[in-house]
Parts: structure tokens; C-alpha cells; sequence
């Protein structure tokens, strides 16, 4: 897979690119299946299949109040996209000038004029331009016209409903962790560095590595105890993580506290991948530190269970 950040350095050349167009944020199953479009469609052509996306999300630029936070950061999307099969990835820098660019500018002027594009393969909902206005309803009757095929993919449908990355979202808040990785294909993942704490897991003999995220803009699952595993130092183990506040401490600052099963030694400095499989319980105030080690005890033997039937 060939990666281009911006379009200065796109290659120029009749590739018969076959394209889609979107921030793909989770690549969830119904991404997947429309990658997986584009890959054989071109494949059919004897083309090349292009993603065109989009950092930062365009919503940080046109209405960042309102912007999403993501489930997948730019650099935990590049291992998903370069399994796809797909050819070629372009990220095009989003910003206030391409935000206002009409949708029309935006066909002739990019998917024409620069990459070429020959067939143009949209996610039923998606839109781009100013005002949204490139949709497939307006792209069908440009097509023709600018010389491109346009080909829409349906929605994939699972028991939540069309398969979404906000419906993701809302389903991690909720902390549905499990739902959730039904619509993604996978258990939701969260990555980062160990951060040393206040050694209170230690002292209730439960110790715990602090996970420290490398942006704020990451989406987490709802406060609560969850079941986990997570990668470090080339070994996967399963384990409990808090997500919350640890109101038993009077806290107030968001914190990952995860407490894994046969490891020794800090962890301090490592980074750390954990994969989310079910939510064991809320996040609730205990009168000390013994009701809340004994509680720990409880959730530690749950999550063995559950974790013992996920293959690894």
C-alpha cells in the first residue's frame, strides 16, 4: 500500500483509479465491506484502489464543538487500511479552504483533474463539500457528464440497526463494549503509554498499570469496570480495567486503571494496547479500602470467566 499525506506527491498516470471517499473513522463492518468493494472493483478494471480521507476530521474544522471523538486515531487506522488491500491511501489536510469548496470544485478540480478517478465508490450516507451537497443523489446526474462512473453501497445492517460509526459511539458510552465490537469486527481497542500512579492498586493487592492516552480526542467506553486484555512486551494477558474517576478516592481526572493477571513487575514506560470484551459493572463509591479489594476479587473472577470463552 502506497500512503500520501496531501496530494503534492500523488503520482501522475493513467492507473484507472477506482475511489472512495470518507473519514472512515472505527473501520467498522460496513466500511469494510465498502473497501472491500473498491478493491475488487479495480481489480475488475485492472486499476488501482484509492482511499481518499481526510485528517483532521472535518468536524474539528467546521464545527468543533460539536466534533466526535474518534475510534480510531490517524496512526491506529494505517494497520487496518494496509489489510484491506486496498492500493493506494491519500489524506488530504482538512481545513477552513477545503471545507468551502463546492462539492462540483471539489469532483473536477480533485477526483478528476488530480487523481483521475474513473469510478467513484460511495457509502450510501456519505457527502462531501460545501453544505454536504455532494451526495449520490447530485453525484448521479454529475457523473455522466464529468466523465465517471458512480457505484453506492448500501448500508450494512446489523440487529442495532445500519452499522455507523456514531451508533458505535453511542453503544461505548453506554458501555456496550460488546455490541459495539459486533458492529466493528473486532473488540474496541485503546492505546497508550504506562503512566506511573499512586500505587493504591498495589497496596490492595491488585496492581495496576495507568494507561495515559496520546490524545484527548480518543473516544472511551463509559465509566465502569470492564473485562480486558491488552498487549505489552510482546505478550497479550487478560486483565480488569477501571474507566472512571475512583470515587472511593474522592478522584476527579478521567483515569485507565488496569490490573492484569500474571504479570510482574512496573510496566512504566511501556506502551500498551488493551482490547475491550464486557462490561462487569458501573463505577461506585465503597466505604474503604477492603470493601473495594473484596469487590476487585469479584470482578477478577468474573472477567476469568468471561475471558476463558474469547479465543485469543
Amino acid at each position: 500500500m502506497q500512503f500520501f499525506f496531501g496530494l503534492d506527491r500523488y503520482p501522475e498516470g493513467p492507473v484507472r483509479p477506482v475511489v472512495t471517499i470518507g473519514s472512515f473513522d472505527g473501520i467498522h463492518r460496513g466500511h469494510q465491506v465498502l473497501l472491500e468493494r473498491v478493491c475488487a472493483r479495480a481489480r475488475q478494471r485492472d486499476g488501482t484502489s484509492v482511499l481518499l480521507t481526510f485528517e483532521p476530521h472535518p468536524q474539528r474544522v467546521i464545527a468543533p464543538e460539536s466534533a466526535p471523538r474518534l475510534l480510531t486515531l490517524q496512526e491506529e487506522k494505517l494497520p487496518f487500511l494496509e489489510r484491506s488491500g486496498l492500493d493506494r491511501v491519500v489524506v488530504l489536510p482538512f481545513d477552513r479552504a477545503l471545507s468551502e469548496m463546492e462539492a462540483e470544485d471539489f469532483v473536477h478540480r480533485i477526483l478528476i483533474g488530480r487523481m483521475g478517478v474513473e469510478l467513484l465508490v460511495l457509502g450510501h450516507d456519505h457527502a462531501f463539500g460545501r453544505g454536504r451537497r455532494g451526495r449520490p443523489e447530485m453525484l448521479r446526474q454529475l457523473a455522466p457528464v464529468a466523465g465517471f462512473e458512480l457505484e453506492v453501497v448500501e448500508a450494512v445492517v446489523d440487529r442495532e440497526g445500519p452499522i455507523t460509526s456514531s451508533l458505535i459511539r453511542k453503544l461505548l458510552a453506554e458501555g456496550a463494549v460488546d455490541r459495539a465490537a459486533a458492529l466493528l469486527g473486532r473488540p474496541y481497542s485503546m492505546s497508550g503509554v504506562v503512566a506511573r500512579g499512586e500505587g493504591r492498586g498495589r497496596r490492595l493487592g491488585f496492581p495496576t498499570a495507568n494507561l495515559a492516552l496520546p490524545s484527548e480526542e480518543k473516544c472511551t467506553p463509559g465509566n465502569g469496570v470492564y473485562a480486558v486484555r491488552a498487549g505489552v512486551s510482546g505478550r497479550t494477558f487478560d486483565g480488569v480495567c477501571n474507566v472512571g474517576v475512583r470515587p472511593t478516592f474522592a478522584g476527579t481526572a478521567p483515569s485507565y486503571e488496569i490490573h492484569l493477571f500474571g504479570i510482574e513487575g512496573d510496566l512504566y514506560g511501556e506502551s500498551l494496547e488493551m482490547w475491550f470484551y464486557r462490561k462487569l459493572r458501573d463505577e461506585q463509591s465503597f466505604d474503604g479500602p477492603e470493601e473495594l479489594s473484596s469487590q476487585i476479587a469479584m470482578d477478577v473472577t468474573e472477567a476469568r470467566r468471561i475471558l476463558a470463552q474469547e479465543v485469543v
